[in-house]
């Protein structure tokens, strides 16, 4: 059997997750199936007969995966994609029967969980960030050589750090706002 890889690229933001669910289940009914998620929205996908498959995702820190997690997932049916971890996404898929939306989260409450838990992670890796600003601003407004490489070094650095302040900011008020949508239904 001759299988056929295809690369594709697309960004889905961390609140979009049903988005991306949605995306790689027309590919699986395209006859492409994912084999493989890297960083910066890129997939490997290997043809084949098209499938009706329901992909999920959930988000669990590399230090709470235990071997009972993948287990659980595994006496239901699901195949994880992530073996890698991807730095906390798990990807599940699960070919879909006659009359079923299979789901890996059965309530609302659980989906508001591995959205808290994503936050407590973007929290960790934000402090870093937060602190290097704050670091950077102190030595660029002590930095008194005007118009050298030095001082646009810093600043140049100093913008990138804000960049990513706002960023992150921007990304926990939107996965904030998914919470809220979903204690609502």
């Amino acid at each position: 059997m001759n299988e056929t890889i295809t690369k594709k690229s697309k960004w889905f933001w961390p609140w979009q997750d049903d988005k991306e669910e949605a995306w790689l289940g027309q590919m699986a009914k395209q006859g492409l199936h994912l084999v493989h998620v890297g960083t910066y929205g890129r997939y490997i996908f290997a043809s084949g007969e098209p499938r009706d498959m329901v992909y999920r995702l959930d988000f669990v820190p590399s230090n709470r995966m235990d071997d009972a997690y993948f287990q659980l997932f595994r006496d239901a049916g699901w195949d994880n994609i992530s073996v890698d971890k991807n730095i906390g996404w798990q990807y599940w898929r699960k070919e879909v029967k006659a009359g079923e939306t299979p789901e890996i989260f059965t309530d609302v409450e659980s989906k508001v969980q591995k959205y808290q838990r994503l936050l407590g992670f973007l929290a960790i890796v934000f402090l870093p960030v937060a602190i290097g600003l704050f670091n950077m601003r102190i030595l660029f407004a002590s930095h008194t050589v005007s118009g050298s490489w030095i001082e646009w070094f810093f600043f140049g650095i100093t913008m990138l750090m804000f960049t990513m302040f706002i960023l992150y900011i921007y990304i926990f008020i939107r996965i904030g706002m998914r919470i809220r949508q979903l204690k609502r239904l």
